[in-house]
């Protein structure tokens, strides 16, 4: 990036800061002005999965408005708690470049990193180091439950690892699924509600264990599943339409028999 483009970016993020001002001054928006950052957790939380929606399908128009919505509440939630007295804008910025410096000394040091594997260790051991992570008191601290549960799952899991609570290979993890399976099944039967629930979260959540020894994000792989559900049962949908039907009017075998056909032309089309 040369000179121009940086004074172009520096101005712009001058302009959103001032747009917050704005917006929160006297004079300014009433809906924005009511806002405290604890009512922005929903919009930041929409935004983002909007975000990476349009980073999966979406164009690049589409991707940097996205972007933009995402930065904008982020900025504005900053804004709010330096008005709060809780941290200046400035400093989060600097404390950020400050951290980010410390963590890569692969780049700004003298230390040796060749592989992904190895920045990861890096970071990790130093991460470790830093006072707020540092005075934990469990290994399991700052793992925020409202993380999608899969991905916190998969982040306790990996968290109780760094000790050795885990299986030694994916073949010793297959087992426990089976165990969990055969205790769900169990449950079932009892018909007892809250049994079923408690076993079918011990199911999930070995599941996901299953992914991370296989080293697979279990949220990435079940939305391309869920991706793959939607795109099949539409062309049931649309194929119902061409011949003037709605799926009411149509059964389980006929809707079996397209979506077979929806998974042929998937593997034709490669």
């Amino acid at each position: 990036m040369n000179c121009q483009s940086l004074n172009e970016t520096a101005q712009a993020f001058q302009e959103l800061l001032d747009l917050i001002i704005t917006l929160r001054s006297e004079n300014g928006c009433p809906w924005d002005k009511k806002q405290v950052p604890e009512t922005f957790h929903p919009y930041i939380l929409e935004e983002y999965h909007e975000m990476v929606h349009a980073i999966h399908d979406g164009s690049h128009g589409e991707i940097s408005d996205e972007l933009g919505d995402l930065l904008f509440l982020v900025i504005f939630t900053a804004y709010m708690f330096e008005q709060q007295g809780v941290a200046d804008l400035k400093d989060v910025m600097q404390g950020v470049v400050t951290k980010m410096i410390r963590r890569h000394p692969h780049v700004f040091g003298n230390v040796e990193a060749n592989t992904p594997g190895e920045v990861v260790d890096n970071w990790a051991k130093i991460k470790a180091s830093e006072e707020n992570i540092r005075d934990r008191e469990s290994l399991l601290d700052g793992i925020p439950r409202s993380l999608p549960a899969l991905n916190r799952a998969q982040k306790l899991a990996r968290r109780a690892s760094r000790v050795g609570f885990d299986w030694a290979k994916p073949d010793d993890v297959f087992a426990k699924i089976d165990e969990e399976l055969l205790e769900l099944k169990e449950a079932v039967a009892s018909k007892d509600s809250r049994h079923i629930k408690e076993e079918l979260g011990d199911l999930l959540f070995v599941l996901t264990n299953a992914a991370r020894l296989l080293e697979i994000n279990s949220e990435a792989a079940l939305n391309e599943t869920s991706d793959k559900f939607e795109r099949r049962f539409r062309h049931i949908e649309t194929r119902l339409r061409e011949q003037g039907r709605s799926l009411e009017q149509s059964d389980l075998d006929e809707m079996d028999d397209l979506w077979d056909e929806a998974k042929g032309l998937e593997k034709r089309d490669g």
